[in-house]
């Protein structure tokens, strides 16, 4: 008899019941991550982008009220260097004088290291304890080897409730900067917004600054095996107005345990909406996980290697069809 798995999907599930219904509204703490690389000396309309930017985030910080704050910069220091970045306002209440004096010091010299740039935040918020909010501005593609998008679906799997907004600034429709920035903010079910000159630079920041709703979305069923499939929030969408509200809840499976298994768990746990399993091999890990997903925002279907395996229960609407008019 196999006790061992038996044993762990039985204590899976009562850790997973446990947290998919311990999500409680709590005071958001936000990270902004501005980018100060060399590129930001680029003009728009006559002015600097860095110039702009500071302009923006004097605006976005008259109108805040969400909560604590605090400010990272990358590339203001040393050129050539994926090092260069540091926190200059640490997050708490009243930080509006701090970022200011900090963003208007800013001098753009260097690289664009926007992955670890955005770790540092997550941790800096302490991602894995507390919900966790992070404001990017960014104005290019990474420049330090690594991969935005796959640290999105890493600090989305590892988070309590980590949402990542993503404003692109003159960012050219299509090219590897906006897939790569559109796929940080989805993976962490946040916004990505466009922002070509200063007006929507300013316009961009006091959205996500003020929590503006997104359009009420329409979702639909989905069948209960569907091979080669995985399941990811849908950015910057929510359900019952609660967004993103029991995130998502990863377990580390043994080589013994199968995408039954993981649908098994999901079953067992009424705040369960959808689970997809990932096998040995996927992103490097020498062993099999299996995700689960809550009921607070609409899900879309990813396609993935043919190991793989997706499923929603049974009458659950879940599956993203658009926004409602």
């Amino acid at each position: 008899m196999k006790t061992r798995p038996i044993l762990g999907l039985l204590t899976a599930s009562l850790l997973i019941a446990a947290g998919l219904h311990a999500a409680e509204p709590a005071q958001t703490k936000t990270m902004l991550v501005l980018d100060a690389s060399g590129s930001m000396w680029g003009q728009i309309g006559g002015k600097t982008k860095i110039a702009i930017a500071r302009e923006a985030v004097d605006s976005m910080l008259d109108g805040w009220n969400g909560g604590d704050l605090g400010l990272i910069a990358y590339g203001h220091r040393r050129k050539g260097d994926c090092a260069d970045i540091e926190v200059l306002q640490a997050i708490g209440p009243d930080t509006a004088a701090g970022i200011r004096k900090q963003v208007n010091a800013l001098n753009p010299k260097g690289m664009t290291p926007i992955t670890a740039s955005v770790r540092m935040a997550a941790e800096q918020l302490r991602f894995t304890e507390q919900k966790a909010t992070v404001i990017l501005v960014s104005d290019g593609e990474e420049t330090c080897n690594a991969d935005p998008c796959a640290l999105g679906k890493e600090l989305e799997a590892a988070g309590v409730d980590f949402t990542a907004h993503v404003v692109g600034f003159d960012i050219q429709a299509g090219s590897k900067a906006h897939r790569q920035l559109q796929c940080l903010a989805a993976n962490t079910g946040g916004r990505y917004i466009e922002a070509r000159n200063a007006a929507e630079l300013n316009e961009a920041l006091g959205e996500v600054a003020a929590a503006k709703p997104a359009p009420k979305p329409r979702v639909k069923s989905a069948q209960e095996w569907l091979p080669g499939y995985s399941l990811y929030w849908v950015a910057g969408t929510k359900l019952e107005g609660v967004e993103d509200n029991s995130g998502t809840q990863s377990l580390d499976f043994t080589t013994e345990q199968t995408a039954k298994d993981c649908q098994a768990v999901c079953y067992a746990n009424d705040s369960c909406a959808g689970w997809h399993y990932e096998p040995t091999g996927s992103f490097f890990i020498d062993h099999p996980r299996c995700f689960l997903k809550g009921k607070g925002a609409p899900l879309s279907l990813e396609k993935q290697g043919s190991d793989w395996v997706a499923g929603v229960k049974p009458g659950v609407e879940i599956i993203h069809d658009g926004d409602a008019e």
